[in-house]
Protein backbone atom coordinates (compact mmCIF):
# COMPACT_ATOMS: atom_id res chain seq x y z
CA UNK A 1 0.00 0.00 0.00
CA UNK A 2 3.07 2.31 0.62
CA UNK A 3 4.22 1.71 -2.91
CA UNK A 4 0.79 2.90 -4.72
CA UNK A 5 0.65 5.90 -2.39
CA UNK A 6 4.14 6.96 -2.70
CA UNK A 7 3.88 5.94 -6.53
CA UNK A 8 0.26 8.15 -6.39
CA UNK A 9 1.81 10.91 -4.86
CA UNK A 10 4.68 11.08 -7.34
CA UNK A 11 2.22 11.16 -10.42
CA UNK A 12 0.19 13.81 -9.13
CA UNK A 13 3.38 16.16 -7.47
CA UNK A 14 4.58 16.15 -11.77
CA UNK A 15 1.34 16.53 -12.78
CA UNK A 16 -0.03 19.55 -10.43
CA UNK A 17 0.27 22.33 -12.59
CA UNK A 18 -1.36 20.67 -15.24
CA UNK A 19 -4.23 19.83 -13.13
CA UNK A 20 -5.03 23.30 -11.62
CA UNK A 21 -4.81 24.90 -14.99
CA UNK A 22 -7.45 22.41 -15.94
CA UNK A 23 -9.60 23.22 -12.46
CA UNK A 24 -9.23 26.84 -13.03
CA UNK A 25 -10.55 26.65 -17.08
CA UNK A 26 -14.07 24.55 -16.18
CA UNK A 27 -14.16 26.65 -12.83
CA UNK A 28 -14.40 29.99 -15.21
CA UNK A 29 -16.49 28.01 -17.95
CA UNK A 30 -19.18 27.34 -14.91
CA UNK A 31 -19.16 30.63 -13.95
CA UNK A 32 -19.60 31.98 -17.17
CA UNK A 33 -22.23 29.62 -17.70
CA UNK A 34 -23.61 30.71 -13.99
CA UNK A 35 -24.34 34.09 -15.31
CA UNK A 36 -28.21 33.89 -15.88
CA UNK A 37 -28.76 32.65 -13.21
CA UNK A 38 -26.94 35.32 -11.21
CA UNK A 39 -29.06 37.90 -12.69
CA UNK A 40 -32.17 36.05 -12.30
CA UNK A 41 -33.29 34.43 -15.77
CA UNK A 42 -34.73 31.18 -14.04
CA UNK A 43 -36.17 32.92 -10.79
CA UNK A 44 -39.83 33.91 -12.05
CA UNK A 45 -40.67 32.95 -15.43
CA UNK A 46 -43.23 34.75 -17.37
CA UNK A 47 -47.22 34.44 -18.07
CA UNK A 48 -46.15 31.04 -16.27
CA UNK A 49 -44.00 29.47 -18.75
CA UNK A 50 -41.44 27.25 -18.19
CA UNK A 51 -37.87 27.37 -18.01
CA UNK A 52 -36.14 27.83 -21.16
CA UNK A 53 -34.89 23.72 -21.09
CA UNK A 54 -32.94 23.93 -24.36
CA UNK A 55 -30.44 26.78 -22.35
CA UNK A 56 -29.98 24.40 -19.76
CA UNK A 57 -29.23 21.24 -21.62
CA UNK A 58 -26.99 23.63 -23.50
CA UNK A 59 -25.03 24.78 -20.45
CA UNK A 60 -25.54 21.60 -18.62
CA UNK A 61 -23.79 19.68 -22.11
CA UNK A 62 -21.01 22.45 -22.58
CA UNK A 63 -19.69 22.24 -18.78
CA UNK A 64 -19.87 18.31 -18.97
CA UNK A 65 -18.52 17.94 -22.01
CA UNK A 66 -15.23 20.38 -21.17
CA UNK A 67 -15.09 18.28 -17.76
CA UNK A 68 -14.89 15.01 -19.37
CA UNK A 69 -12.21 16.27 -21.91
CA UNK A 70 -10.33 17.56 -19.35
CA UNK A 71 -10.79 14.46 -17.15
CA UNK A 72 -10.01 11.92 -19.88
CA UNK A 73 -7.00 14.05 -21.34
CA UNK A 74 -3.46 13.09 -21.35
CA UNK A 75 -1.17 14.59 -18.29
CA UNK A 76 1.93 14.88 -19.99
CA UNK A 77 3.25 12.69 -16.98
CA UNK A 78 4.66 10.02 -19.66
CA UNK A 79 6.56 12.79 -21.57
CA UNK A 80 8.06 14.14 -17.99
CA UNK A 81 9.70 10.80 -17.49
CA UNK A 82 11.24 10.47 -20.79
CA UNK A 83 12.32 13.92 -20.89
CA UNK A 84 14.05 13.46 -17.07
CA UNK A 85 15.47 10.06 -17.40
CA UNK A 86 13.39 8.18 -15.20
CA UNK A 87 11.64 5.97 -17.73
CA UNK A 88 15.23 4.29 -17.88
CA UNK A 89 15.86 4.67 -14.43
CA UNK A 90 12.66 3.07 -13.15
CA UNK A 91 13.73 -0.29 -14.35
CA UNK A 92 16.15 -1.29 -11.96
CA UNK A 93 13.51 0.35 -9.10
CA UNK A 94 11.22 -2.45 -6.87
CA UNK A 95 8.12 -1.35 -8.72
CA UNK A 96 6.84 -3.19 -11.19
CA UNK A 97 5.43 -2.42 -14.66
CA UNK A 98 1.82 -3.83 -13.27
CA UNK A 99 2.32 -1.68 -10.59
CA UNK A 100 3.41 1.31 -12.34
CA UNK A 101 0.11 0.89 -14.76
CA UNK A 102 -1.98 0.15 -11.65
CA UNK A 103 -0.54 3.52 -10.75
CA UNK A 104 -1.71 5.16 -13.56
CA UNK A 105 -5.16 4.17 -13.73
CA UNK A 106 -5.71 5.24 -10.55
CA UNK A 107 -4.26 9.07 -11.03
CA UNK A 108 -6.42 8.64 -14.36
CA UNK A 109 -9.91 7.53 -12.27
CA UNK A 110 -9.23 10.02 -9.62
CA UNK A 111 -9.36 12.87 -12.49
CA UNK A 112 -12.72 11.58 -13.73
CA UNK A 113 -14.07 11.44 -10.31
CA UNK A 114 -12.50 14.78 -9.59
CA UNK A 115 -13.78 16.61 -12.48
CA UNK A 116 -17.01 14.53 -12.41
CA UNK A 117 -18.08 16.26 -9.23
CA UNK A 118 -17.45 19.75 -10.43
CA UNK A 119 -19.62 19.05 -13.92
CA UNK A 120 -22.37 16.86 -10.51
CA UNK A 121 -22.01 20.23 -8.84
CA UNK A 122 -23.02 22.58 -11.29
CA UNK A 123 -25.34 20.39 -13.01
CA UNK A 124 -27.15 20.46 -8.96
CA UNK A 125 -27.38 24.35 -9.45
CA UNK A 126 -29.16 24.32 -12.55
CA UNK A 127 -31.44 21.82 -11.32
CA UNK A 128 -32.87 23.95 -8.42
CA UNK A 129 -32.37 26.80 -10.61
CA UNK A 130 -34.59 26.07 -13.83
CA UNK A 131 -36.57 23.04 -11.96
CA UNK A 132 -35.00 20.49 -14.50
CA UNK A 133 -33.27 17.37 -13.78
CA UNK A 134 -30.44 17.49 -16.18
CA UNK A 135 -28.10 14.63 -13.66
CA UNK A 136 -28.69 12.05 -16.46
CA UNK A 137 -27.89 13.80 -19.20
CA UNK A 138 -24.82 15.53 -17.81
CA UNK A 139 -23.61 11.37 -16.88
CA UNK A 140 -23.65 10.47 -20.14
CA UNK A 141 -22.38 13.52 -21.74
CA UNK A 142 -19.38 13.24 -19.60
CA UNK A 143 -18.57 9.53 -19.37
CA UNK A 144 -19.04 9.79 -23.04
CA UNK A 145 -16.16 13.18 -23.49
CA UNK A 146 -14.05 10.99 -20.96
CA UNK A 147 -14.40 7.59 -23.55
CA UNK A 148 -13.85 9.53 -26.83
CA UNK A 149 -10.50 11.72 -25.46
CA UNK A 150 -9.16 8.39 -23.14
CA UNK A 151 -9.06 6.48 -26.77
CA UNK A 152 -7.11 9.33 -27.98
CA UNK A 153 -4.59 9.11 -24.84
CA UNK A 154 -4.32 5.47 -25.72
CA UNK A 155 -3.34 6.05 -28.43
CA UNK A 156 -0.92 8.52 -27.69
CA UNK A 157 0.66 6.80 -24.90
CA UNK A 158 1.04 3.52 -27.25
CA UNK A 159 3.05 5.10 -29.50
CA UNK A 160 4.92 7.58 -26.94
CA UNK A 161 5.91 4.36 -25.02
CA UNK A 162 8.58 3.28 -27.72
CA UNK A 163 10.50 6.36 -27.10
CA UNK A 164 13.71 6.22 -25.23
CA UNK A 165 15.12 9.60 -25.55
CA UNK A 166 14.06 13.17 -26.25
CA UNK A 167 14.80 12.45 -29.83
CA UNK A 168 12.97 9.47 -29.93
CA UNK A 169 10.56 11.42 -28.36
CA UNK A 170 10.05 14.24 -30.47
CA UNK A 171 9.65 12.05 -33.61
CA UNK A 172 7.17 9.61 -31.88
CA UNK A 173 5.63 12.88 -30.52
CA UNK A 174 4.45 14.28 -33.96
CA UNK A 175 3.13 10.19 -35.24
CA UNK A 176 1.45 10.39 -31.68
CA UNK A 177 -0.08 13.83 -32.72
CA UNK A 178 -1.35 12.46 -36.12
CA UNK A 179 -2.66 9.36 -34.76
CA UNK A 180 -4.83 11.31 -32.88
CA UNK A 181 -5.94 13.41 -35.98
CA UNK A 182 -6.59 9.91 -37.50
CA UNK A 183 -8.92 8.77 -34.80
CA UNK A 184 -10.92 12.34 -34.53
CA UNK A 185 -11.36 12.19 -38.29
CA UNK A 186 -12.54 8.30 -38.53
CA UNK A 187 -14.89 10.10 -35.53
CA UNK A 188 -16.04 12.30 -37.71
CA UNK A 189 -16.21 10.41 -40.94
CA UNK A 190 -18.36 7.76 -38.81
CA UNK A 191 -20.63 10.32 -37.92
CA UNK A 192 -21.12 11.28 -41.60
CA UNK A 193 -22.28 7.22 -42.12
CA UNK A 194 -24.55 7.77 -39.61
CA UNK A 195 -25.80 10.95 -40.94
CA UNK A 196 -25.48 12.80 -38.21
CA UNK A 197 -25.62 16.46 -39.06
CA UNK A 198 -23.15 18.84 -38.00
CA UNK A 199 -23.19 22.41 -37.24
CA UNK A 200 -21.79 23.95 -40.59
CA UNK A 201 -24.71 21.63 -42.43
CA UNK A 202 -27.73 24.28 -42.05
CA UNK A 203 -30.50 24.26 -44.14
CA UNK A 204 -29.90 25.80 -47.91
CA UNK A 205 -33.17 28.05 -47.06
CA UNK A 206 -32.00 28.89 -43.34
CA UNK A 207 -34.23 26.19 -41.77
CA UNK A 208 -33.29 24.71 -38.34
CA UNK A 209 -30.45 21.89 -38.61
CA UNK A 210 -32.83 19.51 -36.71
CA UNK A 211 -36.81 18.93 -35.88
CA UNK A 212 -37.82 19.72 -32.53
CA UNK A 213 -39.25 16.21 -32.68
CA UNK A 214 -36.07 14.67 -33.69
CA UNK A 215 -34.15 17.05 -30.88
CA UNK A 216 -36.76 15.45 -28.35
CA UNK A 217 -35.97 12.06 -29.21
CA UNK A 218 -32.34 12.70 -29.18
CA UNK A 219 -32.40 14.32 -25.34
CA UNK A 220 -34.44 11.14 -24.83
CA UNK A 221 -32.36 8.90 -25.88
CA UNK A 222 -29.11 10.34 -23.96
CA UNK A 223 -30.89 10.99 -20.67
CA UNK A 224 -31.68 7.09 -20.93
CA UNK A 225 -30.55 4.45 -18.42
CA UNK A 226 -29.90 2.33 -21.59
CA UNK A 227 -27.66 4.86 -22.92
CA UNK A 228 -26.03 4.95 -19.48
CA UNK A 229 -25.37 1.40 -19.26
CA UNK A 230 -23.71 1.24 -22.86
CA UNK A 231 -21.41 4.29 -21.76
CA UNK A 232 -20.40 2.34 -18.51
CA UNK A 233 -19.70 -0.47 -20.17
CA UNK A 234 -17.62 1.17 -23.19
CA UNK A 235 -16.07 3.50 -20.16
CA UNK A 236 -14.90 -0.49 -18.23
CA UNK A 237 -13.13 -1.74 -21.62
CA UNK A 238 -11.57 1.78 -22.16
CA UNK A 239 -9.75 1.25 -18.74
CA UNK A 240 -9.06 -2.09 -19.31
CA UNK A 241 -7.21 -0.79 -22.45
CA UNK A 242 -5.40 2.09 -20.68
CA UNK A 243 -3.71 -0.40 -18.17
CA UNK A 244 -2.84 -2.91 -20.55
CA UNK A 245 -0.98 0.15 -22.83
CA UNK A 246 0.59 1.99 -19.44
CA UNK A 247 1.88 -1.62 -18.39
CA UNK A 248 3.35 -1.95 -21.73
CA UNK A 249 4.87 1.33 -21.72
CA UNK A 250 6.31 0.31 -18.40
CA UNK A 251 7.58 -3.29 -19.07
CA UNK A 252 11.33 -3.39 -17.66
CA UNK A 253 13.62 -3.40 -21.28
CA UNK A 254 17.04 -2.98 -21.75
CA UNK A 255 18.39 0.05 -21.85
Amino acid sequence: MKLYRSLFFREMKLTRKRFFLMTLMILLLALLMLIPIMLGGFSEPDGGEESPVEMVLLFVGMVSLTGGFMAGTNNGLQKADINSGWKRYSFILPPTAKQQAMSDLLVKLCYILFFGLLSAAFTWIYTIAADFNAFGLMLNIYLGAVCAVMLVDIAYCYIVMFAKDKNQLKVLGVIAFLGAGFILRAANLFLKCLNVKTPSQHDENGGDMISDEAFNRFVTVLCSGKTTLCILAAFAVICALFFLVMWRSHERREP
